[in-house]
């Protein structure tokens, strides 16, 4: 028996071979039938998918052989990694002197005939091979040689693909963790800053109120530039901190009465409701099993938003009803205000995306994002039907549990 030679690239390829994560993985159906198939066009017992590692051979997928691997001094795939553009065959290996003396020639699985297509990968690689054996000698027919080069080829787009899907699972977890470390840091910064930008709004009034008398009026109209720019850092930071409790929530999910929450929101709001004399109307609202400060957090927003974005002289008459599907309820909060842009339409629930004036209507853009992340935590989705000048209507579902 010769035992087969190293490739002059043995360790680059090894290296090769890794990236795929592909040894001693389970069985998978996309290669089970591509060796089924190699079987069948080639009319022999056994059909393997065979990658050749450091000191033995893994077979992915095995057609007709009761076992997973063997070492690679005996492997017949390995003589074939040498020569990675040819179909290696061995037409009877009781008369080929690299093979007569070979226990799987000379014992089970009594391999007389052999014939192996190389693996190689886009960047020139042989990882194995996609082979063919029989107990009986045999010759391939120029169809079934080109059969057996297609059918590695397979081989190898679905090694590619499971590699590619792993980067992108890779890449996506990175994603998924460097986005939960920016909540954290937009939480912590937003909880940390909140504190010394109230003492310095506090501070700036006291200075506004009790040395009035001595300040002159630019320096009065200066205090109040910066007392209302630390109300709009404070108004944000709030806004900040509430999308990353929307995010980081663990809040559990507990019966909750919809009517009784946007009460809540009716009664928390109930100077600004009477200053633009509104009129909140509601109809259907079931009991659901939800976090009560995220489902509340939604309807504050979109009663507000409501109220907010309304024209002058106009009463705004908000409709809030509900309806029940199979798998999910769909809430809808409709008003009579100035509507949104076609163009702004879609990307209302981004982050600070705002589709009016801020000089006009006054808030951080955060409020229909923060809607945005509790619909989503709870299976739903929110969208809005609106057109400038005739109202909006939000609408959300939210999974049944």
């Amino acid at each position: 028996m010769i035992k087969p030679p190293i490739p002059d690239n043995e360790q680059e390829r090894l290296e090769a071979l890794r990236r795929y994560n592909i040894l001693d993985t389970l069985p998978e159906e996309e290669y089970d039938d591509i060796t089924s198939l190699a079987s069948t066009i080639c009319n022999t017992a056994i059909s393997l998918v065979s990658l050749i590692d450091k000191d033995r051979q893994f077979f992915k997928s095995n057609r007709g052989l009761p076992i997973t691997d063997t070492s690679r001094d005996v492997s017949f795939c390995a003589h074939a990694l040498n020569a990675p553009d040819d179909l290696f065959v061995v037409s009877d290996a009781r008369d080929d002197e690299r093979f007569f003396d070979n226990p799987l020639v000379t014992g089970s699985p009594n391999i007389v005939f052999y014939a192996g297509m190389p693996l190689v990968t886009p960047d020139n690689f042989s990882l194995g091979t996609l082979c063919v054996i029989d107990d009986k000698p045999h010759d391939l027919t120029a169809t079934q040689q080109d059969a057996l080069r297609a059918l590695s080829n397979q081989v190898i787009k679905s090694l590619e693909l499971r590699r590619k899907n792993k980067l992108l699972l890779d890449y996506q977890q990175e994603l998924e963790a460097f986005a939960k470390e920016m909540e954290t840091f937009a939480f912590t910064a937003s909880h940390d800053l909140k504190e010394p930008l109230i003492v310095v709004k506090s501070l700036l009034e006291i200075l506004e109120e009790k040395y009035c008398h001595l300040l002159d009026e630019e320096a009065k109209q200066y205090i109040s530039y910066a007392v209302d720019g630390a109300t709009k850092m404070e108004t944000l930071i709030s806004d900040l901190l509430s999308y990353a409790r929307a995010v980081n929530s663990s809040e559990v999910a507990e019966e909750t009465d919809i009517d009784e929450i946007v009460d809540e929101v009716i009664k928390a709001n109930k100077l600004m409701i009477e200053e633009k004399g509104a009129t909140i109307l509601k109809s259907n609202l079931p009991q659901i099993k939800i976090s009560r400060t995220g489902i509340k957090q939604v309807f504050q927003n979109l009663i507000g938003n409501a109220m907010k974005y309304q024209a002058e002289g106009i009463n705004p008459i908000i409709n809030i009803s509900a309806t029940e599907t199979d798998i999910h309820w769909q809430f809808s909060v409709k008003d009579n205000g100035i509507g949104i842009p076609e163009k702004y339409v879609s990307s209302v629930f981004d982050m600070f995306k705002r589709a009016h004036a801020k000089e006009k209507y006054r808030g951080t853009g955060l409020g229909l994002s923060i809607c945005k992340k509790v619909v989503e935590k709870n299976g739903g989705n929110i969208w809005v039907e609106s057109e400038q000048g005739k109202g909006s209507n939000f609408l959300f579902t939210i999974a049944k549990r």
